[in-house]
């Protein structure tokens, strides 16, 4: 059966292909449309930030020897305009077509005749040059040079590349962005068909894998393309861009697209447009590691949720009994452990909305754990919670717990001591002497702190939250702050690490951190990691001083002669 459907969908691939000569004859006098649009900045601007994260990293002599070796490739071309390239379509041909900015297109030849050897004159200011037996067709177009690799394409150019890109050359060095709603039809289908038939044909049955697991893990790609196919009609564009930017201190890749307005990802992001948390005591700008996440769900969204939360406990289920290591109580106990968790995560969805943080604070190299979220129902939390305990007792010592230890904000607050006698002096200093993990349980929240003095922190974490409940927030956000983490290992070392030791020197400017970020508006989302220019210092600094203490160590081995 499977071999069927695979060739019946190669076959309607292969119809689907042979019917696009019939298209072509409705397409000749059909508008063309763009497809994919590449954007590349000023090259004045991309050897500015060359010459930045070189400067970043110490390696700033790199940097230089870039400028002065782009300077042979670049002669005739305005280094103050950017470069696009354009893929349009009308429906069955594709329209190929890059623009480079020029200020002489004699220069522009004659360089790419040092490179690639001399162009053939073709008529209406028309050079083709031919590396590699490949024809390339350049068109003098007043101050743009216009390269195709079909001269038919060049007979009608576009006559402001720029207003294409937009404003792509400003937000980004280098940026694509795609129109999946222009892709024509009968290349969708020929596209997604061939993705369907090289999934089935790649896929097999694992050997420990049963037939029902294996069936819904074929349902579960099965979801994931249609993910995919709604990509083509729900949204306007797509867009790749990485960036290099000084004012902001680093560098950073976005993953952005605008939905068609009235679809469902519209809808969605509409909704995520203006969002406040309740835990936004929990989230801070000062800590090693934050976590944050805030968003509303439509129906849409919920449905998707809860199958995937059933699937995965049908999953955990199954392979709790295949495994055959619990058996009896302890089985049962573990079922339920999975039930709690997928109904708290079911039930919490059902809301229609996500909230929750959590931070790690390493200040003065203290280390403590906070988190707070929003759930449907704490008590069930806390049923899942002592349910969890119950079975690691079965296995082996777990530390007694104090359930209501303490009430704050309404809050029931449990508490564990976590014995660290036979821990090293390090491990104290971070954690304190007697640390506590502490799981608060409100009616429709839950908390969790653990380290360093976790009660007090937990405390006002609560009160923060409380008093901010109006903060604004993004969908998500995230940061790693390198400084802390590394004067940590610093501080635990017995012996010296060169290459940590000079990260946290080439740190101490600040900066220091990778993020990464979403944020929605309108029709608009946006995912944004960045990098600092402190973490580039760090790594340019702690690379150098650890292959030089290599280097010295190596010195010293060597035999005398």
């Amino acid at each position: 059966m499977n071999k069927f459907i695979q060739r019946s969908r190669l076959a309607i691939a292969g119809l689907l292909l042979a019917a696009m000569p019939l298209v072509a004859l409705h397409a000749q006098d059909a508008e063309f449309k763009p497809v994919a649009v590449v954007s590349v900045a000023p090259v004045k601007k991309v050897l500015a930030d060359v010459q930045y994260l070189a400067d970043a990293a110490g390696q700033t002599d790199a940097g230089r020897m870039a400028v002065l070796l782009s300077a042979p490739f670049t002669e005739g071309i305005d280094k103050t305009r950017p470069v696009g390239v354009v893929v349009m379509t009308n429906g069955q041909d594709f329209a190929p077509t890059a623009y480079l900015p020029v200020s002489d297109f004699d220069k522009l030849v004659t360089t790419a005749t040092e490179q690639i050897g001399p162009p053939q004159d073709v008529g209406d200011g028309i050079k083709m040059f031919t590396p590699n037996q490949m024809p390339i067709f350049v068109k003098d177009a007043g101050n743009w040079a216009i390269l195709a690799m079909d001269q038919e394409k060049l007979a009608n150019p576009l006559d402001d590349p720029t207003a294409f890109l937009k404003d792509l050359p400003e937000q980004y060095d280098l940026a694509l962005q795609f129109f999946p709603g222009n892709i024509p039809e009968i290349y969708r289908n020929v596209i997604i068909e061939q993705m369907k038939t090289g999934i089935e044909l790649s896929l097999e049955q694992e050997a420990d894998e049963t037939d029902e697991e294996f069936e819904i893990r074929k349902k579960q790609i099965a979801d994931q393309m249609a993910e995919m196919e709604r990509m083509f009609t729900e949204l306007e564009d797509i867009i790749i861009g990485w960036n290099v930017d000084a004012t902001q201190q680093g560098t950073y890749l976005d993953f952005a697209y605008t939905a068609v307005d009235g679809s469902d990802f519209a809808k969605t992001m509409a909704m995520n447009s203006d969002l406040t948390t309740e835990f936004a005591g929990f989230s801070s700008s000062a800590a090693a590691i934050n976590f944050q996440v805030t968003e509303k769900l439509s129906e849409t969204d919920i449905a998707r949720m809860e199958k995937q939360m059933n699937d995965l406990r049908e999953q955990g289920i199954r392979q709790l009994e295949s495994e055959g290591e619990l058996e009896g109580d302890e089985l049962e106990s573990a079922k339920k452990v999975i039930d709690l968790a997928i109904d708290t995560l079911v039930e919490t969805a059902r809301t229609g909305s996500l909230d929750g943080a959590m931070m790690v604070d390493m200040t003065d190299g203290k280390g403590t754990f906070l988190a707070g979220a929003h759930v449907a129902d704490g008590q069930r939390v806390e049923d899942g919670v002592k349910e969890m305990l119950k079975l690691a007792a079965a296995d082996g010592e777990v530390p007694p717990v104090k359930w209501d230890a303490d009430t704050y904000q309404a809050i029931r607050l449990h508490v564990m001591q976590i014995p660290l006698d036979d821990a090293p002096p390090e491990a104290k200093d971070v954690l304190g002497e007697n640390p506590e993990v502490i799981l608060g349980i409100g009616e429709k929240s839950v908390y969790l702190a653990g380290g360093n003095e976790a009660m007090a922190n937990l405390k006002k974490a609560i009160d923060a939250s409380i008093a901010g409940t109006d903060a604004k927030v993004g969908v998500m956000q995230m940061h790693v702050a390198i400084l802390p983490i590394l004067k940590t290992i610093q501080k635990s070392s017995p012996e010296p690490v060169p290459g940590v030791d000079a990260a946290v020197q080439a740190l101490s400017g600040g900066s220091d951190k990778f993020m990464v970020t979403v944020d929605m508006e309108q029709r608009y989302m946006r995912l944004r990691m960045m990098l600092q220019e402190g973490v580039i210092k760090a790594i340019g600094a702690g690379v150098a001083a650890q292959n030089a203490a290599d280097a010295n160590a190596e010195f010293e081995d060597a035999p005398a002669f």
